[in-house]
């Protein structure tokens, strides 16, 4: 709790949060042998339906990100939008195909993810930000883009 404790309480009025451990995380153990995300994603299930929560929203950071995803894969019917943070989640065409990414094929995703035009970073821009800056001239963009890690290679 302590990476999140300062933001939660933002949600805790308007929402029912629940932050659970994954196994071996905290104090999270099983004697069983699976070790998956997938396995993960099950036993974090499980936790919610205890709980009586039949729908929810979810935020995957890191590594809870690939269990998120896989969440999401599972369940399809229990989860209604997934945020996935700093996780290197890989998208499948057939993921494409079942609507968890909003875009008509992998080029199209790795064209907003790793923008190359000042066009791409301003689409980026509207997908990550509630509040998307307006008004950044496109050679601050260009710029920008021009000095990231994954041009620097």
């Amino acid at each position: 709790m302590w990476q999140y404790g300062q933001h939660l309480h933002i949600f805790t009025s308007r929402f029912n949060v629940y932050v659970p451990d994954l196994l071996f995380f905290g104090e999270s153990y099983t004697s069983r042998p699976e070790r998956t995300e997938s396995f993960q994603a099950q036993c974090v299930m499980r936790l919610m339906e205890a709980h009586g929560v039949q729908r929810m929203n979810l935020v995957g950071i890191s590594y809870g990100g690939f269990v998120g995803y896989s969440m999401a894969a599972q369940f399809q019917e229990k989860i209604e939008k997934v945020v996935l943070c700093c996780a290197g989640v890989c998208l499948e065409e057939k993921d494409m195909g079942n609507g968890l990414f909003a875009v008509p094929n992998l080029d199209e995703a790795a064209s907003i993810l790793l923008p190359q035009t000042a066009e791409k970073l301003r689409e980026l821009m509207r997908f990550s930000f509630v509040k998307p800056a307006v008004g950044i001239p496109s050679f601050f963009l260009t710029d920008f883009i021009d000095a990231s890690p994954s041009n620097l290679l």
